[in-house]
């Protein structure tokens, strides 16, 4: 049985179609990033947006990982734990934006689609 591999649909470097997010992760990094990613678990998943704030603000690249990873479960995205490590190691803020815009375009957050 082959299995269909659900890919991310913003790309990584894709944070200039939102520039909000992309500012304010860029202006406010690392701390503003953490609670930014924070929000954006809490609304994929329903989790505590004070444990995803922790977990990213405390273990930087790991926690980050992490919540990357709960994203990816959430919406059955291919990829590994290993590679959210590494992404968010050399490409922290960009995945923070392309979280944030994953989770609002398919739960259909955002006003124009």
């Amino acid at each position: 049985m082959s299995r269909n591999v659900i890919r991310w649909e913003q790309p990584l470097c894709g944070c200039m179609s939102n520039m909000c997010s992309c500012l304010f992760v860029c202006l406010f990094c690392p701390g503003g990033s953490c609670i930014y990613q924070a929000w954006t678990v809490h609304k994929a998943t329903g989790d505590s947006c004070y444990h995803s704030f922790c977990c990213s603000f405390l273990c930087c690249c790991i926690g980050a990982a992490i919540n990357r990873t709960k994203i990816r479960d959430r919406y059955l995205i291919d990829g590994s734990c290993c590679g959210d490590c590494i992404t968010h190691l050399f490409c922290g803020p960009l995945a923070v934006c392309q979280e944030h815009r994953e989770v609002y375009s398919r739960e259909n957050m955002y006003p124009w689609g």
